[in-house]
């Protein structure tokens, strides 16, 4: 069934007092899933499909009571490291997350793991609850309450506020933990290692840590003979301030991207001493295609962020990149095209759409580029594309692109050297 009739197929079944409100939601749902194909945000490469199809199916021909072919399962290309099942058939495998893991059973668990999201309909039960929860007579008696008091207003709305998140994250680790369950209970039917069910929640715990968790060297990287690299741009002005407020160890986990990974391998733990066969194996597809879709992505989601104009993420993830790859030419020449784009924004006073702010919440490393993107003149920018693509001539220069980023570097420095 295409999207846009399964989309008008739930609506149609939608019944109670709240139908309205929840057939609001799922039109913003069927929107934002319909926003990723328009906006080139799924990877369409057919042998990556194909790739991911097969991984699927192992898991379908495993479980055949489950009608599993008929969902629209795709690889998304955004760089944060999830998947996530939308609720109508829909599961998005982000390239951040898959080129993290080590093997396909990995792989092979976090696709069974939102398969039992979709089967579980947690999705929709968590439409529900929030509809049933805001429009409920206690919670709109309690809002026009709130609204006729002359002070306390916020304070009051605060503590409501917090106390739904609670409540929301408790749902939500019940659905999570609902889902490991099932998803061992899928996998078991397979030939995928088990064990790496575990080993894949393990690595979820610490995945929030970026891939290549390298020191940028600012100072070195945009640092020549004919321009030196200067130390203001990259100082904090005193009306930034983004330290970071410290938190406390229960806190710190509730901010991650997978909380309660070590509870949940706890809880699936007798599961897998159950079920585990020694005749499982890690890698059922292909580990050389697994090993090279993985160094694809590396690359894929750097292209991702430029094209969808998140500039300074793009350049943060090049220059994380280069240390580990010094010698590769897409990184150089992305690097320049990168810095080529931030001056024209910046130079038609648009800086803000495709660079992002420092920020407390965000990477140190990557407020410290920030920083020195929001520091840096015109000409500091100009002279430091066109210095740093000079520079890396022999590395970049064999990469198609090089010679007409070069040219508009040439031409943006020429700019500020008449």
């Amino acid at each position: 069934m295409s999207l846009n009739k399964k989309y008008k197929s739930d609506v149609d079944l939608l019944s109670g007092p709240y139908k309205k409100y929840i057939a609001e939601i799922y039109k913003e749902r069927y929107e934002l899933i319909s926003d990723q194909f328009t906006e080139k945000a799924i990877v369409t490469n057919p042998e990556t499909q194909k790739y991911l199809a097969k991984l699927v199916s192992e898991i379908s021909k495993a479980n055949p009571s489950l009608n599993i072919n008929t969902l629209r399962i795709h690889f998304s290309r955004a760089w944060w490291p999830n998947a996530s099942s939308m609720g109508e058939g829909t599961i998005s495998f982000n390239i951040g997350l898959f080129n993290r893991l080590d093997n396909e059973s990995q792989a092979a668990f976090v696709l069974c793991h939102e398969l039992a999201h979709y089967f579980l309909n947690h999705s929709n039960n968590n439409i529900n609850r929030y509809v049933n929860t805001m429009y409920s007579d206690e919670m709109q008696k309690e809002l026009r309450q709130i609204q006729k008091e002359e002070y306390g207003k916020s304070a009051r709305l605060e503590k409501l506020s917090k106390g739904l998140l609670f409540k929301s994250r408790r749902h939500s680790r019940e659905y999570e933990a609902a889902a490991d369950s099932m998803a061992i209970e899928l996998m078991k039917n397979t030939r995928y290692d088990l064990s790496e069910a575990a080993s894949c929640l393990a690595l979820l715990d610490s995945v929030d840590n970026d891939k290549y968790d390298a020191d940028l060297l600012l100072e070195t990287t945009f640092n020549f003979p004919a321009y030196p690299f200067r130390k203001s741009w990259v100082v904090e002005e005193e009306t930034i301030g983004f330290a970071k407020e410290e938190v406390n160890k229960k806190e710190e986990d509730s901010l991650k991207t997978h909380p309660d990974c070590s509870h949940r391998i706890q809880l699936i733990s007798p599961m897998l001493k159950k079920y585990q066969q020694a005749q499982s194996v890690k890698f059922v597809t292909s580990e050389a295609i697994f090993t090279n879709l993985k160094n694809e992505f590396d690359l894929e989601i750097i292209a991702w962020c430029f094209e969808s104009n998140r500039v300074s993420r793009a350049l943060y993830y090049s220059l994380e990149m280069l240390r580990v790859q010094p010698d590769n030419p897409y990184l150089h020449c992305m690097i320049g095209k990168c810095l080529n784009q931030i001056y024209l924004f910046q130079k038609n006073h648009e800086l803000g759409t495709i660079t992002d702010l420092p920020n407390a919440d965000r990477e140190e490393k990557y407020n410290q580029l920030l920083l020195l993107i929001q520091n840096v003149r015109l000409k500091d920018i100009a002279s430091i594309s066109y210095h740093y693509l000079q520079t890396h001539a022999d590395k970049a220069s064999v990469y198609p692109e090089y010679q007409q980023i070069l040219n508009t570097s040439k031409l943006n420095f020429n700019n500020h050297t008449k």
